[in-house]
């Protein structure tokens, strides 16, 4: 007598057909030189908006671009704790300091040429 096979399992389906992760995907992005414009366009929208928000914090000192960034922070951190006790996240990290980095080269920007004040 055979054991019965699982109902939400397909026999056919094997490992190598699964879904990939976020980490995975992600990770396509950052090594496949075709994906490379979308990034930068992901990167340029994210940076903007993170700069905005260091700005209205540090600069204008509004306190509830302090709380949104606060948050973000948090979830920065959450995320980096995370990725240190699990091996896959490592290319969700990196798109994250990327981010960062690119909220604060536009910051930079922006406070350089007077934008910001």
């Amino acid at each position: 007598m055979s054991e019965p096979e699982e109902p939400d399992r397909d026999p056919r389906r094997t490992e190598d057909d699964a879904f990939p992760g976020v980490d995975e995907i992600l990770g396509s992005f950052l090594s496949e030189a075709s994906l490379w414009p979308v990034l930068i366009v992901a990167l340029g929208s994210g940076g903007a908006f993170g700069a905005a928000a260091l700005i209205l914090t540090f600069i204008d000192h509004n306190p509830f671009a302090g709380a949104a960034l606060l948050l973000v922070g948090a979830m920065t951190v959450d995320v980096a704790i995370r990725a240190r006790r699990e091996k896959g996240r490592r290319n969700v990290v990196k798109l994250i300091a990327l981010l960062w980095t690119s909220a604060l080269l536009f910051s930079a920007v922006a406070l350089w040429t007077g934008i910001a004040i």
